[in-house]
């Protein structure tokens, strides 16, 4: 399956339309059978069960008619309690959450059961009005409506008590948590494997010897990089004989006519060719986690941001965000980041791209949660207490870089407030604890 289509199936996903409409055209097919057999079989069938098909056609129609009548009313009480529950994850987590709660499949799922049982009621209420040769006494088709009111009821049961718990907090951070972490699995496997050679030295520069053409690549529309297809735009540098310099990553917004990347190639380059090489990028009006795990990182951020806001104030919201945050960067301590640097056999340089960091990923977490927990001296030793956890996995220079500015900053931004001397020397300490164990780890 193409790279290309994930930020499709990914709009899919989050939404109410697709999922629902499976399930319907499953009852259309469903009511089709039954209604079918109901005609086919009817005497045959009435021997066996001729309690089935002795109810009067017109307790049919009242009963069928009730059924629509209700299930439509349930579907309209299940739309208002979603339209609360996204009102209220708008208000208290972020705009951006809903993406989430949208998502949701239990939530897509009693949507769709609802509305294919009141669309099985109208259709089989229609075909009763079939005439000659095609009339028939129902009976399968009743037990299977009877049949999926009682599923219906039992969805609607779960229903509740599912939205009940999906806006509390906590559920909240777990589900944005859990698709960041899957995210990165994705993005960051453990092996990484490529067919293709790839590495990071620059012995070689981009646009030397004979690559003396170059040409800009400009964006056709303004957007957010959703993709960049790596694999089949690095085969068709080789086949063209190009080189390329991308300077931006996944999540960067590009602006029409802004220059993305340059191309630079041995012969003046055609304008198909920027075209072909145009269509390996995905631009989209939002950030997706596709290829960008920033901006799932960023939903926890905003959680514990709204959290310790004045107008909320959560702190323990704040703490579990600060938490998973944490387990995430533990996880990508030992996982190997995507090469920004490619090279085909010949070790001739084919592709130089914006390299994502451990830095950047590590600054987009804790930056704007420690500025904004200053004054609160629970959420800085939490954060304190996770830069400790992180301490025990640094393997290279740029995790210890990481801890040592976090702790530089909290310690300085700890000076210039006027706090309790007992709450300045927990936070002194801990940040004394962390060092001896950076110093302890060097060694």
């Amino acid at each position: 399956m193409s790279i290309k289509i994930e930020p499709l199936l990914e709009s899919i996903r989050a939404s109410f339309w697709f999922l629902p409409s499976m399930i319907l055209i499953f009852t259309v097919i469903i009511a089709t059978i039954t209604i079918w057999i109901d005609i086919s079989l009817l005497w045959k069938l009435k021997s066996y069960f001729p309690i089935i098909y002795s109810a009067e056609v017109g307790a049919i129609r009242s009963l069928l008619g009730t059924i629509a009548a209700s299930m439509i009313t349930v579907t309209s009480i299940a739309f208002s309690i979603t339209i609360v529950a996204l009102t209220l994850a708008s208000s208290q987590f972020g705009p951006r959450l809903l993406r989430n709660f949208m998502k949701d499949r239990t939530t897509q799922t009693v949507l769709g059961v609802f509305i294919a049982n009141f669309f099985y009621c109208i259709l089989v209420f229609c075909a009763l009005s079939l005439e000659e040769p095609y009339n028939f006494r129902p009976g399968i088709t009743v037990i299977w409506a009877i049949l999926m009111t009682s599923v219906s009821i039992g969805f609607l049961i779960h229903f509740i008590h599912h939205v009940s718990v999906s806006i509390q907090a906590d559920s909240v951070v777990e589900d944005v948590y859990c698709e960041l972490k899957e995210s990165i699995d994705k993005l960051f496997p453990d092996s990484p494997t490529n067919d293709l050679q790839h590495d990071e030295s620059t012995d070689k520069e981009l646009g030397n010897n004979d690559y003396i053409f170059s040409k800009k690549l400009r964006s056709e529309h303004s957007g957010y990089v959703q993709l960049t297809d790596f694999s089949p735009l690095i085969k068709q540098l080789i086949a063209s004989d190009l080189q390329l310099q991308l300077d931006f990553s996944p999540g960067d917004y590009v602006v029409r006519g802004g220059v993305f990347g340059l191309l630079h190639a041995k012969q003046p380059i055609e304008e198909k060719t920027l075209d072909s090489i145009k269509k390996h990028f995905i631009l989209g009006s939002v950030r997706t986690p596709v290829q960008d795990p920033v901006f799932a990182i960023g939903q926890l951020v905003e959680i514990a941001l709204r959290a310790l806001s004045p107008s909320i104030n959560d702190p323990y919201t704040a703490i579990t965000c600060i938490d998973k945050l944490n387990s995430t960067l533990c996880n990508l301590a030992t996982r190997n980041f995507p090469k920004s640097h490619f090279k085909d056999e010949d070790g001739q340089p084919r592709l130089h791209s914006k390299a994502l960091t451990f830095l950047d990923v590590a600054n987009s977490a804790f930056d704007q949660i420690r500025r904004h927990a200053k004054d609160n001296t629970t959420v800085t030793i939490r954060l304190l207490e996770s830069l400790e956890e992180l301490a025990l996995r640094v393997k290279n220079k740029e995790q210890y870089q990481f801890i040592e500015e976090q702790i530089k900053m909290i310690f300085d931004q700890q000076k210039s407030l006027e706090v309790a001397q007992l709450d300045a020397k927990l936070v002194i300490n801990k940040i004394e604890q962390i060092e001896q164990r950076l110093t302890a780890n060097k060694t």
